[in-house]
């Protein structure tokens, strides 16, 4: 009887990296003589794995049997689950398949509801990682991308450690390293429970209102709007979050069921006729910012040009359907006010992906691993292997899980500190009609990237400050806001690199102001 969830420990490495040998000290501590253990072990190396309390059985499979009897695989694991009881179940993978092929394995309609990958550990020899990175294709850096923690091993000097951690964290940032001495932290750290993302989110919003309990009344005594400031960061978050679902559900179908040779059929290799349909996709997607930044992470991903996606996701907040009706209700039906925010975006955006073909990145792009192998929540390019439909709506549910939680909380990051901005910058700035254009642009400008209002609804905003701002100013505001703000920036940084969200925030900024000065007076004046 299978005793569900199991969960499943997963060591990866190159040949020779020392994996098996990380199996035997591992399982042969007096901690875990009382489970019972299944070791699954698809590739064989120098070394035999031994249990001393022989309280693990071992089933080998080998590379060929992997690639062309999968299904017979999950048949055999499962009917070994049925027969025995098991408590956990440790995978030593083989060092050259793509880490989607285990991921398709465990989601095997015999094996779907097996249980869960717990843990991932990465064995690597310092001497020999960065000679097997440019020989090894995809399949090393994705291990190394979707590890929890890396073991090392062959450590010479200091020097050479820390060179092998640059190695590893320009593929895994932040995660942590051990040497192979160190067995007592590595078998704490590979029991050490997991926060699951919505099990952080709901610790977070725990603190979040014990800190408010405890900072409110500190805070009213130095005249600090508290109550203000919550009431706009619950309005921009009851704002934002539906329409970061919305994106979120697109990203996820994007990334799990348009193969990438069908996304691209669907974008023109032509960068012309490219940007044309990034504009009628943008004109046609009933979203706000919050949703097109994911949307535009899945595009990129599935290899469609980095010009056309950021064309896509500069003039989506600003030009698609349920923008253009807001801003025609708040300046009261005025079309010509309409077609200018419109047309400025179309503009706008064009230029801007355009800057991106005639100068593109340099270095990587994606964050979090190599440019177009690593989604956030494991997913990879071999992932269009699964072709199951329980397969791939587990594939999605976890995507859209897993992205919502990413993004999220960024925004909600970037929602806390516009409501900071939002309450108390307003009554700071107050520049009157007659003041100098360029100055008031760029202030109306700053005010849009600080407010990081919804574009759905920023139209009622920069209507208000018509007594105080040239109206023409406002198209600032309506232009730069959807495409860039605070909480724009947060969410781009979580599967971006800082050099690329540095430059699409410098380009955008020029771009917008340049379009606008020189622009809107000849359309709005006229």
């Amino acid at each position: 009887m299978i005793l569900l969830p199991i969960p499943i420990y997963v060591i990866t490495g190159f040949l020779d990296a020392g994996k098996t040998t990380a199996l035997n000290n591992l399982l042969n501590q007096r901690e875990a003589r009382d489970r019972q253990l299944l070791v699954i072990q698809f590739e064989s190396g120098e070394a035999d794995f031994h249990s001393r309390y022989h309280n693990c059985d071992v089933l080998n499979f080998p590379k060929k049997a992997l690639e062309q009897h999968s299904n017979q695989i999950a048949e055999q694991i499962l009917s070994y689950l049925l027969d025995h009881t098991t408590n956990e179940i440790w995978i030593e993978w083989n060092s050259v398949t793509p880490f989607a092929q285990l991921q398709a394995l465990l989601l095997h309609p015999s094996l779907y509801h097996l249980g869960r990958i717990e843990k991932v550990i990465h064995m690597a020899d310092a001497k020999m990682l960065e000679r097997l990175l440019g020989k090894t294709g995809v399949a090393l850096p994705e291990q190394i991308a979707n590890c929890d923690f890396v073991v090392v091993r062959n450590v010479r000097s200091d020097k050479d450690f820390n060179h092998f951690k640059r190695l590893i964290r320009s593929i895994n940032p932040g995660v942590t390293i051990y040497e192979t001495k160190q067995v007592k932290d590595i078998y704490s750290q590979v029991y050490r429970r997991r926060i699951r993302p919505l099990n952080a989110f709901c610790i977070g919003i725990f603190l979040f209102i014990a800190i408010y309990l405890i900072a409110v009344p500190v805070l009213e005594l130095s005249q600090t709007p508290v109550n203000t400031i919550i009431n706009v960061f619950l309005g921009i978050m009851l704002q934002s979050v539906p329409f970061l679902l919305i994106g979120v559900i697109i990203s996820s179908i994007i990334q799990i069921f348009i193969s990438k040779d069908a996304l691209r059929r669907m974008f023109p290799k032509q960068l012309g006729w490219g940007m044309l349909v990034a504009i009628l996709g943008g004109f046609c997607l009933p979203v706000c910012d919050c949703a097109s930044i994911p949307i535009f992470k899945s595009l990129v991903r599935k290899g469609v040009p980095i010009p056309v996606a950021v064309t896509f996701m500069t003039a989506t907040p600003v030009i698609n359907p349920v923008v253009m009706l807001s801003t025609y209700y708040a300046f009261g039906g005025n079309l010509r006010i309409v077609a200018t925010r419109v047309w400025l975006g179309i503009i706008a955006a064009v230029l801007i992906g355009l800057s991106f073909a005639i100068w593109p990145s340099r270095g990587k792009v994606l964050s979090g691993g190599l440019d177009g192998i690593l989604c956030n929540c494991g997913c990879y390019e071999d992932s269009e292997s699964i072709t199951t439909l329980k397969g791939k709506l587990a594939l999605f549910i976890r995507h859209s899980q897993a992205e919502f939680f990413d993004v999220g909380k960024y925004l909600l990051i970037g929602a806390f500190v516009s409501s900071v901005f939002q309450t108390m910058i307003t009554k700071a700035f107050s520049i009157q009609s007659s003041a100098d254009f360029a100055v008031s642009l760029l202030v109306m400008m700053g005010m849009a990237f600080l407010l990081s209002l919804c574009s759905s609804s920023d139209a009622v905003v920069a209507r208000s400050f018509a007594s105080k701002f040239p109206l023409e100013s406002t198209m600032g505001f309506l232009v730069f806001g959807p495409m860039m703000d605070i909480k724009n920036i947060l969410m781009l940084s979580s599967g971006f690199s800082k050099g690329f969200v540095g430059r699409l925030l410098v380009v955008t900024f020029t771009v917008c102001f340049l379009v606008v000065f020189l622009l809107v007076r000849l359309v709005i004046g006229g």
